[in-house]
């Protein structure tokens, strides 16, 4: 356009999401990173996997692979033709170079498998760590966490090699391994008796005491408590901050800690079994919140209000729960600042400080309906 002496004027319009460009730009060149690492470590010696592949190793989307590969091709790390499989041309380093600046989060299952709170927060790690100057790479495989899986572990370390880790929902098996091996390891978790590795969680017990004394004072008597098995380090804390509880109460009040297989029909029938007492209980803390609509729902299907009958809070929080009737009196955390203590507990791992230290998140309160 031009101004009123008739100069052209260029006009730039700043949109308000512009602040999330400098991300988008950050991501494609910590693949770009990654993938140049990777080569000069020796992982990839002539070739590099397809654009499927690498785009399901690290966790971001092909378009982002495929800028990251045009960003190595101007560089000279690679050159590609039509049809043919990407070439390495820059020669890479011994195998005995010292580790990348890279942290590797190992989880059981693709990223988008997690609830929308867990993704959010693995993005903001992300952030915070790139920004730290260590990008976050992610692996994905159920291998590692099942009952003789650790054999891979000395695998994907040999391999890898990052300068620190991060394991997300780890098995007892997993956090010993690292632990023996004094790697730098961040448990987003609670870790297991035992287990020397620094660790961040929401406070589980601090949830357990609290929702006990939250019953009590509406004069319920007899509790019960929902939880998984196999049990995590957290469900565990929950467990015996649950029964100290009820032991402080000075014996009038009585709970029961039911176990369940995670399963619809398994933990409806758990339910049946507690509500066919002579004295069934009148409130449950239900250890996950996908747990509380199976729960919630076979409630109301038997018959039982909730909460004029039946008391109920959810331990855990997920964004589903906002569309729940009644709303769900549940223990809700902020993921910023759980990212924000997780990149803290990392970025001192790798500075050589490897040893158990407990971040714990304490657990805001959302007092629901099903409450009462």
């Amino acid at each position: 356009m031009a101004d009123a002496d008739g100069h052209q004027v260029r006009v730039v319009i700043c949109s308000a999401h512009m602040k999330r460009l400098p991300h988008r730009i950050s991501l494609v060149a910590q693949t770009a990173a990654v993938l140049t690492e990777e080569i000069e470590s020796g992982r990839w010696i002539s070739w590099l996997p397809g654009e499927h592949e690498l785009s399901a190793q690290m966790q971001v989307s092909r378009k982002t692979v495929r800028a990251a590969l045009k960003q190595l091709l101007r560089q000279g790390v690679i050159c590609c033709s039509r049809g043919r499989r990407t070439q390495i041309v820059k020669k890479h380093a011994a195998r005995n170079t010292p580790a990348s600046t890279r942290v590797v989060m190992l989880l059981p299952g693709p990223l988008q498998s997690l609830n929308p709170l867990a993704v959010f927060l693995v993005d903001q790690l992300r952030e915070h760590l790139t920004k730290a100057g260590y990008p976050l790479e992610i692996q994905t495989s159920r291998v590692p966490y099942r009952a003789r899986g650790t054999d891979c572990l000395k695998s994907l370390a040999e391999t890898l090699r990052p300068i620190g880790w991060v394991l997300f929902q780890s098995t007892e098996p997993m956090q010993r391994w690292f632990a023996t091996r004094r790697l730098p390891c961040v448990l987003v978790g609670s870790r297991y008796e035992g287990v020397d590795l620094p660790s961040v969680d929401r406070d589980f017990a601090a949830a357990g005491q609290h929702a006990v004394n939250q019953f009590v004072a509406r004069g319920h008597k007899r509790l019960a408590l929902l939880t998984p098995v196999p049990a995590a380090a957290g469900d565990t804390a929950t467990v015996e901050a649950f029964r100290a509880a009820i032991a402080q109460t000075g014996g009038d009040v009585t709970g029961i800690v039911q176990e369940h297989d995670g399963q619809v029909a398994n933990l409806c029938a758990r339910v049946d079994r507690l509500m066919a007492q002579s004295q069934p209980p009148t409130a449950f803390l239900v250890s996950r919140a996908r747990h509380v609509l199976t729960v919630l729902g076979h409630l109301l299907s038997r018959g039982v209000r909730v909460p004029r009958d039946v008391a109920l809070i959810s331990r855990d929080d997920d964004s589903f729960l906002d569309a729940v009737v009644p709303s769900v009196a549940r223990y809700s955390h902020s993921e910023e600042l759980f990212a924000s203590r997780i990149s803290r507990a990392v970025l001192e791992a790798v500075q050589g400080e490897v040893r158990a230290k407990d971040y714990r998140i304490m657990p805001q309160f959302i007092k629901g309906r099903t409450l009462g």
